[in-house]
């Protein structure tokens, strides 16, 4: 479809005249879901204009004249070699000279045009970056061990279909009963009885959709569903409680386009890739309200040692809340041993009857379970590679990955892992799971194990099964001589490391994170040269100053405020990587005619040292906990504000902590 050139208002009037009665008088969820994409497909088709898609053989920056000369020069060269005549090797060497000047200025041009378009059409200018050489080709192919032998696929048609059969197999097999006794009832005798959905809060779920967003398998754009808010939100109501009445969530909502996003590792084999849903534009309304609702019963029985997909919570506070613990312990010479447990595909085996049963014990009225049920089961997934969609595939268990909805009930499914830890402290990132305890004996290891041991047990009767080879000890001391415990998960060792990667940021086993500063470095300076080649022709440093914002020191200052107790050298090789950016705009758009030092240069280019800045984020930190916009109470009860009863001129804000780093 060409979007640009659609008439909205006319799609507006042709939804709004639409005759609803049908749907209104229906009590059945999957009609009236399907009457309504039907009815906005058939506006869509009718008052928006496709154009046909070829493949193209040039880039599209390529002018007409740059073109014609390529096909004569291609043209020539092959009479050429057919006859030997030098008087076509002499058009085609003509030619071929043309064609070098004219892609010379075509380049040149599009360079200007991309450059110029960083503010006015900053969509264009980052799509010139991501198609760049440095980008991530995704699936040019794929490593397949279908039939008994290994071989690589390399069409679209394959790949999905490779993608697709891996992800099926990754669920579970459903179960039809649960054990009573898994789940601990909650202390709160709260029920979530059926509710009804009003018109204000559909048009206020719609605005909170992001009108690019990519649309599902009914091709409805979000933008136009923003744009019809006015004639949708009644009609969408009325679905939605017909859907809850009924606890049916409707079938058509439920298929969705899979997107395999790379985590990490051989991008050519098919286990390294994790499964994003795109989900039907009205779909995610629905989620979005529902989201509100449980949420706001179910958020007083969710742990606060959870720090995943909930709103003043975050990678820096469940590290934060780490380290509040651990810091201490280790510079006054203890240890503290700490178990990071990895999950195989946790969102993909949340089984969906347990899960319900879960949601029984924290109030959910049963036409509310039998709805999320519903909502669950029954799905319809494609993957999709370039344009091309798989054959489909049926999700047995899991939540979509993707979804509004689908965190909020992996936290409930996961929540209760608490209740068997006794004696260690746990810390939670959705499914990133993290035992500790301080060891002064070899008593203490003891109790850390049998709290393995409880977790291993809850997992296993939860049919969440552990990755044993990725599952990881560690030992935060400054001890010449720790205790070294084998910790044993089943009948394996766990594997025991000096560092560890915790939600990003590397933990060195004396908490100095110096490899976490040298691994930063490493990858500023590389993204450094990929965006200093990338903008080489550029005439102005806007752009290269854009990049390194956007690219770079997101990456030197990922969770600073964990790690930002570091020595003076540390921070001059952090601020190197933007010595290193200022030299390339001095060199390159300024040609070194006046001297300007360090911090002259950051002032004319309007940037501050990354030191100054991690301060001002570690004060931003503090305030946010101070304010409750950090929803951390374990890390706001350990602040130590300090309320003299006399005012001198000086005076300091907290008491001083005497331990060193």
């Amino acid at each position: 479809y060409c979007y640009e050139k659609g008439d909205y208002f006319s799609i507006y009037r042709h939804v709004e005249s639409h005759a609803w009665s049908e749907l209104y008088d229906s009590n059945d969820s999957d009609f009236a879901a399907q009457k309504l994409t039907w009815v906005m497909k058939e506006a869509i088709e009718k008052y928006v204009p496709k154009r046909l898609v070829k493949p193209r053989k040039f880039p599209s920056w390529f002018s007409r004249e740059l073109k014609t000369a390529l096909r004569k020069k291609t043209r020539f060269h092959g009479l050429y070699k057919r006859t030997c005549k030098q008087v076509w090797y002499q058009k085609f060497s003509n030619f071929r000279s043309l064609a070098k000047i004219l892609l010379a200025r075509d380049k040149y041009v599009h360079e200007r045009h991309v450059e110029n378009s960083l503010y006015s059409d900053p969509k264009s200018f980052w799509k010139h970056v991501n198609t760049k050489p440095h980008s991530f080709s995704q699936h040019s192919s794929l490593r397949s061990s279908s039939n008994g032998d290994t071989h690589y696929v390399t069409s679209p048609k394959d790949i999905a279909d490779e993608f697709a059969s891996f992800f099926s197999s990754c669920y579970l097999s459903p179960i039809h009963s649960v054990k009573s006794d898994l789940i601990n009832d909650p202390s709160d005798g709260d029920s979530l009885s059926l509710f009804s959905v009003a018109t204000r809060d559909v048009e206020k779920a719609i605005k909170k959709l992001k009108p690019k967003s990519s649309v599902g398998t009914d091709d409805i754009p979000p933008f136009i569903i923003k744009g019809c808010c006015g004639v949708l939100a009644p009609i969408l109501a009325h679905i939605f409680n017909v859907s809850l009445r009924t606890s049916m969530f409707p079938a058509i909502w439920k298929e969705a386009i899979v997107v395999p996003i790379h985590k990490a590792g051989d991008a050519s084999s098919v286990s390294n890739y994790r499964p994003v849903s795109l989900l039907c534009g009205f779909a995610k309304v629905f989620e979005t309200i529902m989201q509100e609702c449980l949420f706001s019963h179910l958020s007083k029985y969710l742990t606060l040692q959870q720090h995943g997909f909930i709103k003043g919570r975050s990678v820096k506070t469940n590290l934060c809340t780490f380290l509040h613990y651990a810091a201490p312990v280790v510079s006054n010479r203890g240890q503290v041993d700490s178990i990071y447990f990895d999950l195989t595909k946790a969102f993909d085996k949340v089984d969906h009857a347990l899960l319900v049963h879960k949601l029984k014990q924290y109030g959910f009225a049963p036409k509310l379970c039998e709805w999320v049920y519903s909502y669950l089961s029954s799905r319809k997934n494609f993957v999709r590679v370039d344009t091309v969609l798989s054959n489909p595939f049926f999700p047995t268990s899991g939540v979509p990955q993707g979804s509004v909805l689908g965190p909020l009930l992996f936290l409930v499914f996961i929540n209760d892992i608490l209740n068997c830890v006794k004696f260690a402290k746990v810390l939670l990132f959705a499914d990133d799971i993290k035992l500790f305890s301080s060891i002064c004996s070899e008593k203490d290891c003891d109790a850390l194990q049998s709290d393995v041991l409880s977790i291993l047990q809850w997992c296993s009767s939860n049919r969440l099964p552990l990755n044993i080879n990725k599952t990881k000890v560690i030992s935060l001391t400054r001890r010449k001589n720790p205790l070294h415990f084998k910790y044993t998960l089943g009948n394996c060792i766990i594997t025991r490391t000096d560092m560890i990667r915790d939600l990003g940021v590397l933990v060195d086993c004396k908490l100095t994170f110096s490899s976490h500063v040298t691994t930063i470095c490493g990858t500023g300076f590389k993204m450094l040269g990929m965006i200093s080649r990338l903008t080489r022709h550029f005439q102005a440093p806007e752009a290269i100053l854009r990049l390194f914002c956007a690219l770079v020191r997101p990456r030197l200052e990922f969770a600073s405020v964990v790690w930002n107790h570091l020595t003076e050298t540390e921070c001059r090789r952090i601020e190197a990587v933007q010595r290193r950016l200022i030299r390339i705009v001095y060199d390159r758009y300024f040609h070194r005619r006046l001297y300007f030092d360090h911090h002259s240069l950051l002032k004319i280019l309007n940037l501050s040292t990354l030191d100054d800045r991690r301060h001002c984020r570690d004060a931003a930190f503090l305030q946010k906990l101070i304010q409750g916009v950090i929803d951390v109470p374990d890390l706001l009860g350990s602040i130590k504000l300090r309320v003299p009863t006399k005012v001198t001129r000086q005076c300091d804000m907290f008491y001083p902590d005497m331990r060193l780093n």
